[in-house]
Parts: C-alpha cells; structure tokens; sequence
C-alpha cells in the first residue's frame, strides 16, 4: 500500500482542535510559567504501519480543552477534573486523523487507549521543530506534538 500523506501533522493538529474545541494554534510561544503542572499523552496505532503520537501541555492547555468541549467556564472547577480525559479524548481522535490522512481510509488499524502522565519536571520544548514534531501555542500555552514511526512488525500497539 502506498502512502497517501496529503496533510502534514501540524496541519491535522491545528484543524482538530479548531474543529473539535474551537481553539486555535499559532507559532508565538508564550512564556511558560515554571510552576505549571506538565503532562505528557500518548497514544500508539498498529495495523499496516505502526507509530506513536505524544503530546506535551500544560495544565492550563487541558483546562481550557475540557472547558471548551464541555462548555463550561475554564475557571470551573469541573474544567480542571475533567482536564485528563479531554486530553485523552483529543489524543485519540488526533490519531484516528493522522491514520486516515497520512495511509488512507481503507487500511485497518487498531488504536490503544491513550495513556496520560504528569512530568515530574517541566519538559525541554526548545527542540527545533521537524515535520514529525513541532511546538506550538494554543490558547497562551506551548504544547509539543510529536509523530514517532516505529519499524514494521515491532509489535507497537
């Protein structure tokens, strides 16, 4: 099967979240206060090509996410709890994105349940950004996006 790669994974991340939370990315990094709780999401997918995307955010960004899709106050308290599966949630409707636009809607592929952590320390998100990982704003907070391929048959997923 041939790849049909048209969007690019900035381009997938940029439209889901404006479709899915009407929230809207853009190169200005703001910065970044250094109390924040961090929190990385991954999410693997196996079938005729297997990979990996991992998100890292902030706190704030899942507020604001599950505020958004919920349709409550960022502020409310009910925001902040739900903040974890509205990430999850993002993660995997990403992922079922990227398979469709990046090998077609004819492959089959299986997804795993995304898996949520918070960082014990702030991550490094001064990497240059490539087309498999980027750093962006979304709403005031930096978030890294990044698309790991892992070899045929490696048994990912």
């Amino acid at each position: 099967m041939s790849e049909t790669k048209t969007a690019t994974l900035r381009e997938i991340f940029s439209e889901t979240l404006a479709n899915l939370a009407f929230m809207f990315t853009d190169d200005d990094i703001p910065f970044d206060p250094a109390d924040e709780a961090w929190f990385e999401t991954s999410i693997r997918y196996n079938g005729p090509r297997a990979g990996e995307l991992r998100l890292l955010c902030d706190r704030a960004f899942m507020t604001s996410l599950a505020g958004n899709l919920l349709g409550i106050e960022p502020d409310d308290p009910e925001a902040d709890v739900k903040g974890v599966d509205a990430v999850k949630e993002l993660m995997n409707i990403l992922c079922g994105q990227l398979v469709t636009d990046f090998h077609g809607s004819d492959a089959v592929f299986n997804l795993s349940i995304p898996e949520c952590t918070q960082l014990d320390d702030p991550p490094d998100l001064a990497q240059p950004d490539t087309v498999d990982a980027f750093t962006l704003s979304v709403g005031g907070s930096r978030t890294r996006l990044a698309h790991i391929t892992h070899p045929e048959g490696s048994g990912h997923g």
